[in-house]
């Protein structure tokens, strides 16, 4: 019989940095390490059981939040992180981050990550809120191509 399992494929701390850079501002993280940290919990916390793919997204998210690697724009960076994980996995919280013609899901999410940073959410909150939202994947455009590559290559 074969396997059914899915390949999930899980961001770097380059890809993060990149992702910083391409969408918030062009600036290295502060906390180097703090970054490799955050962007290798998802991963850890898969091999010891965790396979929900959105929890995994927001395991991501809170401890580029909470690591705060970067001087600023860490709840941003872990948004749109979250995002690119999802999306080279299959799934979308939102077509383009923070498109100006969606505010309410736009500030739905602003306010989910604060809620993070601020532990009034946890994790698993977080991962079902992204589960709650999320989409499947409509087009892979050549962004999302180029991290999934880098992914599967790491």
């Amino acid at each position: 019989m074969a396997s059914t399992s899915v390949t999930l494929r899980f961001l770097t701390a380059k890809q993060v940095r990149g992702i910083y850079r391409m969408y918030i501002m062009s600036a290295s993280p502060t906390q180097p390490e703090m970054l490799e940290s955050a962007t290798a919990s998802p991963l850890n916390n898969k091999y010891y059981g965790e396979e929900n793919l959105f929890r995994l997204a927001a395991i991501l998210a809170s401890r580029i939040i909470k690591n705060h690697a970067f001087q600023d724009g860490n709840k941003r960076a872990a948004l749109y992180s979250a995002d690119m994980f999802l999306k080279i996995n299959g799934y979308q919280l939102q077509k383009k981050p923070m498109a100006p013609d969606d505010e309410e899901l736009n500030q739905a999410l602003t306010d989910a990550h604060v809620a993070v940073a601020t532990d009034v959410w946890t994790e698993e909150e977080l991962g079902d809120y992204y589960e709650s939202i999320a989409q499947p994947l409509e087009h892979r455009g050549k962004t999302v191509k180029k991290f999934r590559d880098e992914a599967e290559k790491a």
